[in-house]
């Protein structure tokens, strides 16, 4: 069978493009993986997006944080590399890689001073390891896009299991919300070379994103 199958066009995105255009998507703007709240940040900027401190009563201000992703690296379908337990891919799926550092503004009062209070920064990075499936909206003919969906996270040398069942809910959350904002554009996909209507896809085999349809 063609690679079209029934359909009248197929179209691809490799493993490299995948991660070529994440590197220059975050490039240019960092702040959709850097994210803190006053004082560590006081206003948005291309570098980092302002947010709000977690509110908690008698915490004045609210509590101070940060999250912090380095660039994701992608896997797709077949796995280049053993993952963690107990994450496995399958297909139609993918594997991310990153490293979050979540900080957390610690408050201190001035001894000597009530009306005074400090704030010292305390963090953790963690290694992140998830597996996700792609996700396709389309709008009308070539115009679309694929997101990348985490399902599962992986966090090695946590304990106790509690622990590590929080941390990778936390990370997962945060991690798709990065992620939301990611969008392939069909362009990288069909080239420009014609509009796609989507009638199928998208899925991952081969280490692609793969798409099928007709056109317009």
């Amino acid at each position: 069978m063609s690679l079209t199958g029934t359909f009248g066009v197929f179209g691809a995105l490799g493993q490299a493009g995948v991660n070529k255009a994440l590197t220059t998507l975050f490039t240019v703007r960092p702040h959709y993986l850097h994210y803190a709240s006053p004082p560590f940040v006081s206003a948005s900027s291309p570098a980092v997006t302002a947010m709000s401190a977690i509110p908690f009563p008698g915490v004045p201000g609210g509590i101070p944080w940060a999250v912090d992703f380095t660039v994701p690296h992608v896997d797709l379908f077949p796995a280049d590399s053993a993952l963690p337990a107990p994450l496995g891919l399958g297909p139609n799926q993918f594997a991310v890689a990153t490293a979050a550092t979540i900080t957390v503004g610690c408050l201190r009062d001035d001894p000597k001073d009530d009306r005074h209070r400090t704030v010292t920064p305390v963090r953790t990075t963690l290694d992140v390891v998830a597996v996700g499936h792609p996700s396709a909206r389309y709008f009308s003919p070539g115009v679309g896009d694929v997101s990348l969906v985490v399902d599962q996270v992986a966090i090695e040398k946590v304990e106790p299991p509690s622990l590590d069942g929080l941390l990778e809910c936390l990370v997962r959350t945060l991690l798709n919300g990065a992620l939301s904002q990611v969008r392939l554009p069909f362009d990288l996909i069909d080239g420009g070379f014609f509009k796609l209507v989507l009638q199928s896809g998208p899925a991952v085999a081969d280490d692609r994103l793969e798409v099928w349809g007709g056109v317009a």
